[in-house]
């Protein structure tokens, strides 16, 4: 998303054009992504949401008024979208947060902005801050293209604007060092005729996206029938209370993945993706013991705590893999072999948090997956 300065002489009718279209992105986002499907992803997109559409009210009074500390703030409240947008996407895939980055630069970047607005270091301190939310954008169409959905194009519109944003952002820096676009007395004249389209593109193709991808109509990491509510993990907290309260080291948490679902779905059809997806889920369960607690994610994924020792629970790893691995692709053009994946973590490590613990063991399931899949890794160290 590109910072929003614009020129004082801006029109009206412009000005309202850009409010009511990124409110009508964050009304899409609230009522068709945050209401229905509530989460961390959903929550964090939200709020980016709520930021932009502060920051446009923020450009309307700052040209009212012709305050350049407003001016400065609300591209500093436009760019904090950035970091926002890629801790969402993070948290819907599953991976580590790592909010403390996205967090400071949505203190720092409009603190920053605002503090130097009227002094002659605006300029270098704007690139900077432009710059580091370009940053975020090439992560968030990094993370995008590496989800594992069965319709990719469905990630596009917001992964293609987070790539312009990072060539805006680089034609930025190279202007910035040979005055190309500059005029006296405004130094960023070319960005500022930029923001007013990139704004525009980024919440609409941002909405289309987090729509999309929070309605179900794609599943993470995988196709397959979607409508199947994600589990809100209250089993798996209260049994690892329990075992807090008794400081019994023994609990392990599994992150359960079929390898390759769109690949898999593409070779054997809807009706017989939707066999190996029940399949699937069976077979975990038969392979884990009766004491383990077992959550469905999603048609492609399962979470399961189980107790016993180490040695324990590779054999249980192996008995999975094995189990998973004896599904038969029925389709028309059978000829993808299905295996899964599994992340490994253990309970103690992670002071017997839930979020913490599925972090991990998606970290872990990740780099299976990346290895080839039908494997399993333990998170914080190197395994199978």
């Amino acid at each position: 998303m590109t910072p929003l300065t614009a020129p004082v002489g801006i029109t009206v009718n412009t000005s309202v054009t850009l409010v009511a279209l990124v409110t009508l992105s964050a009304a899409l986002v609230f009522g068709l992504a945050l209401m229905p499907r509530p989460s961390r992803a959903t929550i964090t997109w939200s709020v980016g949401f709520g930021v932009a559409m502060l920051a446009t009210y923020v450009w309307v009074a700052a040209n009212q008024f012709d305050s350049a500390p407003l001016r400065a703030l609300s591209s500093g409240l436009i760019v904090s979208f950035e970091p926002l947008l890629w801790l969402g996407i993070r948290y819907y895939a599953g991976k580590r947060p790592l909010w403390p980055a996205a967090v400071a630069f949505v203190v720092i970047g409009p603190a920053l902005l605002t503090a130097s607005s009227t002094s002659d270091a605006y300029p270098t301190v704007f690139r900077i801050v432009f710059s580091a939310a370009a940053v975020f954008a090439g992560l968030s169409a990094w993370e995008l293209f590496r989800l594992r959905i069965s319709a990719r194009d469905v990630v596009l519109p917001l992964a293609l604007i987070s790539s312009a944003f990072v060539v805006v952002a680089a034609f930025g820096i190279v202007a910035g060092l040979t005055g190309v676009g500059s005029a006296p007395g405004d130094e960023l004249r070319m960005l500022r005729d930029i923001n007013g389209v990139g704004i525009l593109l980024t919440s609409q193709c941002a909405a289309i996206t987090i729509v999309l991808l929070a309605r179900g109509e794609v599943l993470l990491r995988g196709g397959g029938r979607g409508g199947r509510a994600e589990g809100d993990g209250t089993t798996l907290r209260a049994r690892l209370a329990r075992a807090q309260r008794a400081q019994d080291p023994s609990w392990s948490l599994l992150d359960i993945r079929l390898d390759d679902p769109t690949d898999l779905q593409e070779a054997s059809g809807t009706a017989a993706f939707a066999s190996i997806v029940d399949a699937f889920h069976a077979h975990v369960l038969d392979a884990l013991p009766a004491t383990a607690d077992v959550e469905r994610v999603s048609d492609v994924q399962a979470l399961a705590l189980l107790p016993g020792s180490e040695e324990a629970v590779r054999r249980e790893l192996r008995v999975l893999l094995q189990q998973v691995s004896t599904i038969e692709d029925s389709g028309p053009r059978a000829s993808v072999r299905v295996s899964a994946s599994v992340g490994w973590a253990g309970a103690a490590a992670a002071d017997y948090d839930l979020d913490a613990l599925s972090a991990a063991a998606a970290d872990a399931a990740t780099l299976a997956q990346d290895r080839g899949g039908d494997r399993w890794e333990r998170a914080g160290a190197l395994a199978r």
